[in-house]
């Protein structure tokens, strides 16, 4: 290895008609370059690529001593844009489009005056009730807001308590747990979730200064996506894997996900997101210290009230909802204390939802309340 040097992971993304991971890998592998790719079966048009770069934006190449800085990012994804005919974006280097061209070329060959209808897949939009999972949520979110949890999203939520923690649970097609927002108090939040396509790990670590959501710190992680490592041209291919896994790897994510939970086992939870499938989700429940029922009920093979303590709440109308929340309220409040006022509703309930209501009753704000509520 370049003595001193220090390797950061740069991330990027390959987009065109068709893209083959080998062909890919066989390219960076003949340029020497180490690096990673990641990519969902079936959808090969949209391929992740990290590298190793050092602080001047050097592409971590392999030399005579070791790995060292070769290429810089944006020479590679110029590359590999113009080999491949492909838009490349990678982190902090201007998009290296070539993909639109190579389509107009193809349909010139063709003798075609306009693009062929295939082109590069769309991102589609998606009713955010048009989703059928099965979501555990584990969060530090008080007890008491899964009624108007319910409420708003229209579907069964169930809780389940895990020491400092809370389990909230929903099956079947309908909005996602968080798609309204959470409040500061429930970070951080993270949703495991298992659907026809996919089994991820998601995690939030908050909200920014600014009140929206903290993408900074966040983990992702999918048991259905496959991943390659390249290690370059030469013979002492261990040391270049072993680094290239150290810094391109998913060690980080899986330190996040193990820090979001008291107790969880990091290694653990680190040799679970190499297991496949349902195997792999399996160990990461049980490296997060999580019920085993968890897992059972994410496959499938059991229910949101079969978890340990579980409590369900069904969709209600919003002063029901807001009755309850009160009443779980006073029942979680300290022995001898009396709550006589409703617990002020989550800022992703009223946001703006009160403005310009006067000296209304709370029941008459409440009441009007759903009507206002935006994401």
């Amino acid at each position: 290895m370049s003595p001193g040097t220090t390797w950061n992971r740069t991330q990027g993304v390959m987009v065109a008609t068709s893209l083959d991971p080998a062909e890919v890998a066989a390219r960076l592998e003949a340029a020497g370059v180490v690096a990673r790719l990641e990519w969902y079966p079936g959808t090969e048009h949209l391929l992740s690529v990290s590298v190793l770069s050092d602080d001047a934006g050097g592409v971590g190449t392999r030399g005579p001593g070791g790995v060292v800085p070769g290429t810089s990012v944006a020479e590679l994804a110029e590359d590999l844009g113009v080999v491949f005919g492909a838009d490349v974006l990678m982190a902090g280097v201007p998009p290296a489009s070539h993909a639109v061209a190579a389509e107009e070329a193809a349909a010139a060959e063709r003798g075609a005056g306009a693009a062929p209808d295939a082109g590069i897949p769309g991102v589609v939009e998606e009713e955010d009730t048009a989703h059928d999972a099965r979501t555990v949520v584990v969060t530090s979110m008080p007890a008491h807001q899964a009624p108007l949890h319910a409420n708003l999203l229209g579907r069964a939520v169930t809780v389940a308590e895990h020491g400092s923690r809370r389990l909230l649970v929903t099956t079947g097609p309908g909005r996602e747990l968080g798609v309204l927002g959470w409040e500061a108090d429930a970070y951080p939040v993270l949703r495991l979730q298992v659907d026809a396509e996919d089994r991820t790990a998601l995690l939030l670590p908050g909200p920014d200064e600014s009140g929206d959501e903290e993408t900074e710190g966040a983990a992702v992680f999918s048991w259905a996506m496959r991943s390659r490592y390249v290690t370059g041209a030469g013979e002492d291919d261990a040391a270049a894997l072993e680094l290239a896994q150290r810094v391109l790897g998913d060690d980080a994510a899986a330190a996040a996900f193990a820090a979001a939970v008291p107790g969880a086992d990091p290694v653990a939870v680190a040799t679970a997101m190499r297991l496949p499938g349902q195997t792999g989700l399996a160990a990461f429940v049980a490296a997060l210290g999580l019920p085993a029922a968890v897992a059972d009920v994410l496959e499938g093979r059991a229910e949101p009230g079969d978890l340990p303590g579980a409590v369900t709440h069904e969709p209600q109308p919003l002063g029901r909802a807001a009755a309850s929340s009160a009443k779980l309220a006073l029942a979680a409040s300290a022995p001898g204390r009396a709550v006589l006022e409703t617990p002020p509703p989550p800022r992703w309930l009223v946001r703006g939802a009160l403005a310009g209501l006067g000296a209304v009753t709370a029941a008459t704000a409440a009441a009007l309340v759903a009507r206002r509520v935006r994401r």
